[in-house]
Parts: structure tokens; sequence; C-alpha cells
């Protein structure tokens, strides 16, 4: 009997650690999405400034070309899928077929000459892996 209950003990005390091991995998697993998460909108909130705050030059077409800046956020490579997760709480999908994907985002009202509309095309191989973007900064005078 005295020789079963260390025994005994030994294995509880390695079940219990590697239950709470699996727990804190688990766990740390589900915080690094979530720190993904935030990086990513963080990420996606950044553009939206650097894209707001662009000066449109042209005067006649109150547009400006804003495709390097949104390939800085959105880049070669990155996957249909986790643009239209990145991207599905902030913009409007106006297109979504297999190659292209045009997106809208839209501040302001128009009053006043303050509303801007952000357009952006994105264009994607026969894997869904992002080849290039047209995009630009529209903006609008609802006078």
């Amino acid at each position: 009997m005295k020789k079963i209950l260390p025994i005994s003990l030994a294995l509880v005390s390695l079940f219990f650690f590697g239950c709470e091991t699996n727990s804190h995998k688990e766990k740390s697993q589900i915080q690094n999405s979530n720190l993904k998460e935030e990086k990513d909108m963080s990420n996606l909130n950044l553009m939206l400034n650097e894209i707001l705050k662009t000066r449109i030059k042209n005067i006649s077409s109150q547009r400006a070309d804003v495709s390097d800046i949104v390939s800085q956020y959105l880049y070669s490579g990155l996957s249909k899928n986790e643009i239209i997760n990145l991207i599905s709480k902030e913009f409007e999908i106006l297109e979504n077929v297999d190659d292209k994907l045009l997106i809208h985002y839209q501040k302001g009202e128009g009053y006043l000459g303050n509303r801007r509309d952000l357009y952006i095309s994105l264009f994607f191989d026969k894997n869904g892996q992002l080849l290039k973007n047209i995009s630009y900064l529209d903006k609008s005078n609802n006078l």
C-alpha cells in the first residue's frame, strides 16, 4: 500500500500537469489570434488614415491615385479570404468574382465637400493570391 500511494500521486500530478499545459496552449492560441486581429485592424486604420490625409491635386476629376498606399498594407501574396476577413467590418464589397474584388469605403456625408470615397479594385491569381490593386480616393462635393 505504501508503494502504491506515491505512484498514484505521481500519476495524478502528471495528469493534472498535462491538462494544465493543454489549457495554457489553447489560451495562448486564442490570445495570439486576438493579437493578430487587433494588429490587422490597426494596420487597416493606419492605411485609412494615410489615405484620407492624401491631398487631391487633380481639381478636374477630384480624384487621387492611392494604389501605392494600399499596396503597403494589402500586399501581393495575401489570400482573398484574408483580405475579406480583414476588410469586412469597415468596407462594403461591391463586386466579388473569382479574380477580382471591388470594395468601397465612405467617410463623411458630402455637405460642404467633406465626403471622401475610397474605391479599391483587387486582382487575384487563379489560387486566390493578391496580384495587384488599383485604388483611388474620390472627393464628392454634393452641394
